[in-house]
């Protein structure tokens, strides 16, 4: 059956952005519908967070790089529960040689940053219609802006997100859905994150946020309507950088501030 409360639905729940997004929603009142990988303690969050804000929170446990498996999840929910927030935040990337990259694991970033988010996203349209106002905020990243060498496959993940974040936002105007695209910059996740974008140089760390103030920055931006939201402000020089600097530069650049981070992967995994 049915319930008769609208729920905020949130993909790569367990961890990170993903898990403050959870934290900061259900501090708001918002009901939660969690998913994530299974293993990753969403029971406990769920408990956690029905415990200490007095919402209702459920999860789903699934790979949503697997497309049946996608679908099953979308009909399961549909079944159960009312959407009216949709929060694709579930990504991955890394930097590695796109000559040296293994094809699943190339293949998996495009089908976890594009596919996922596409196919959930047009499969939940006609229930958050259904909606007087609905959201649906998708992460990307200030990677979207540009390409990265040693990257590659994220950064053109995330300019697709981006795109299409904007473009959706026009058609569905007037629908009663909002389409909000969020373009966080380096994220402190936990210490050896941390400490591996500060190795990375200047450049990386003076965009460095917590996954809870860009949570907070990104929900705020949304309730006052933004379409667009740079969480920092150095993030939006990076933004704007990007894209009046001359390519040539910023591929010059970013590709010195990430080589130096392959360097030293390189080397640790020699020491070992």
């Amino acid at each position: 059956m049915k319930t008769a409360e609208s729920y905020t639905l949130i993909t790569g729940a367990s961890m990170g952005l993903g898990k403050e997004m959870a934290i900061e929603c259900a501090r708001r009142g918002r009901n939660l519908l969690l998913v994530a990988l299974p293993g990753r303690n969403l029971k406990q969050l769920c408990e956690e967070l029905e415990y200490n804000f007095g919402i209702k929170a459920s999860y789903r446990e699934c790979d949503l790089t697997n497309e049946e498996v996608l679908n099953e999840l979308v009909a399961d929910i549909l079944s159960k529960f009312r959407i009216n927030q949709l929060i694709n935040n579930a990504g991955i990337g890394g930097t590695a040689r796109f000559e040296e990259a293994s094809t699943e694991y190339l293949d998996k970033i495009i089908h976890l940053n594009i596919r996922a988010t596409t196919m959930l996203t047009r499969l939940l349209i006609p229930e958050l219609k259904t909606h007087p106002e609905a959201m649906i905020m998708n992460i990307a990243s200030v990677a979207a802006f540009g390409p990265l060498p040693f990257k590659t496959i994220y950064p053109a993940s995330k300019a697709f997100i981006y795109s299409f974040s904007r473009s959706l936002s026009r058609e569905l105007r007037g629908t009663g859905i909002r389409v909000v695209v969020v373009t966080p910059g380096p994220i402190v996740t936990n210490t050896d994150v941390a400490m591996r974008i500060i190795s990375q140089g200047f450049l990386c760390r003076i965009g460095l946020l917590t996954a809870g103030k860009i949570t907070c920055m990104a929900l705020n931006g949304a309730a006052r309507g933004r379409e667009v939201i740079v969480p920092g402000m150095i993030n939006k020089l990076n933004r704007f950088l990007m894209r009046w600097m001359p390519e040539n530069w910023t591929l010059s650049l970013m590709s010195g501030v990430i080589q130096k981070e392959i360097n030293m992967n390189t080397k640790a995994k020699d020491q070992l």
